[in-house]
């Protein structure tokens, strides 16, 4: 495998004394040139960006498939859509399976033939082990550190949570990775940290259970009122699909966005293995990976339908937007009843009319002056799914524009 020279002369001379260091402490170490060609190959910048392809966050991938990369989900939010770069090229990629709650999430790349690396089987290193952490915080280079486990945290579960790690590394270092002697994958990097909690790595032995975990069934049905599980074609159940159309009336594109049921647990249901989450009465719970549309990434933290809404209500919401810089200020209001027939049926709903406006900082950054502009959604709420069977949203400023709508397609039962 081979890089361009002057790409790996850059890497070479960030990342030789941490190698030489590394690779004495033990004799099966690879050396500093073996590890450079081994893993810089694997290491890729990602991009999540919002409407109008502007930036939103960045992060690091690593290689881990033919296809397909391994990141941290909180460099996803709130992402229209996710590229995966490396100096001036730059790749399309789509999320093949998010695991939200251990914070891993698998992309797949089209044409993509980066060469995979070497995953541990074991399931944690060991205290004190050296390690070696690699990223790219920008798609122009690779940035390795070297440093030892200091800690290995467990979960309620009694099994490992983290392992903690005695480097430091930019937030734009999450979904790089954490690596032995050897040149294996031990784990995942992530900056998301609670206050006073060390820089961590997420077990790299959790990229193989990623998908299958959002795919577990529930530990226990949900009951109705009388105590009894819901049966047939009750509803929610797992397996239980919600699949809308997302039509953008700008450029006429159309995509479908599929919410699947994957867990019901008490008063819980999980979408899409951990990317949205939902109450029993409907209320919005979480949103970790948006992929509605204006419906997700502008959604008001418990959804856009209020508790008991009912006709003449009216209400405001003030927020900044999950995943970005971006402020809400909203006034809602039921303007109505009546019936709408959507591809999946036709359904008695409420029509819940939003104006507003959103700040928005230059091109989704953090710094600059935020734009505040006229936002207008309508959602129709049908009260019997306890769901929206559409959903229009659009606002224009000097830097952006969306004109959107969201209609439920059909519901079924797999």
């Amino acid at each position: 495998m081979t890089t361009s020279p002057q790409p790996m002369r850059r890497f070479a001379l960030i990342a030789t004394p941490v190698f030489l260091a590394f690779a004495a402490a033990n004799a099966s170490a690879l050396d500093a040139p073996q590890l450079l060609a081994k893993l810089t190959p694997s290491i890729y910048a990602v991009r999540a960006m919002g409407a109008n392809n502007a930036p939103l966050a960045s992060g690091s991938a690593v290689v881990i498939g033919p296809g397909q990369l391994v990141t941290a989900c909180h460099v996803l939010a709130g992402a229209r859509a996710i590229a995966v770069r490396r100096d001036n090229v730059s790749y399309d990629a789509t999320l093949d399976a998010p695991d939200v709650d251990r914070d891993l999430c698998l992309l797949r790349v089209a044409n993509f033939n980066a060469p995979a690396v070497s995953v541990s089987a074991a399931a944690a290193p060991a205290f004190g082990q050296k390690v070696l952490a690699a990223a790219s915080p920008e798609a122009s280079g690779v940035v390795v550190l070297d440093g030892s486990v200091s800690g290995l945290r467990a979960g309620a579960d009694g099994k490992l949570d983290r392992i903690e790690i005695t480097l430091d590394f930019p937030a734009a270092a999450s979904g790089g990775g954490l690596f032995d002697e050897t040149g294996r994958l031990v784990g995942i990097l992530s900056a998301r940290r609670a206050p006073g909690e060390k820089l961590k790595a997420l077990p790299a032995s959790w990229i193989a259970q990623v998908k299958e975990r959002g795919a577990a069934a529930p530990v226990a049905p949900v009951a109705d009122e009388a105590g009894a599980a819901p049966a047939g074609g009750a509803s929610p159940r797992v397996g239980e699909v919600w699949r809308y159309e997302l039509v953008d009336k700008l450029t006429r594109k159309r995509r479908d966005v599929v919410y699947r049921v994957d867990r019901v647990e008490g008063e819980r249901i999980t979408f899409n293995q951990g990317a949205r989450v939902e109450t029993l009465n409907g209320r919005v719970e979480r949103i970790s990976t948006p992929s509605a549309g204006e419906f997700d990434g502008a959604s008001p933290p418990r959804g856009w339908v209020p508790e008991d809404v009912k006709p003449g209500a009216r209400w405001k919401y003030s927020y900044k937007q999950a995943g970005t810089d971006m402020r809400t200020e909203l006034t809602g209001e039921v303007t109505g009843e009546s019936t709408i027939t959507v591809p999946a049926g036709s359904f008695r709903v409420l029509r819940l009319a939003y104006k507003g406006y959103v700040a928005r900082p230059f091109y989704g950054f953090s710094y600059g002056a935020p734009s505040s502009v006229p936002y207008t959604a309508v959602a129709w709420y049908a009260p019997e799914l306890k769901r929206v069977v559409r959903f229009d949203a659009s606002y224009a400023s000097k830097y952006e524009r969306v004109d959107e709508s969201l209609v439920l397609a059909e519901h079924r039962f797999d």
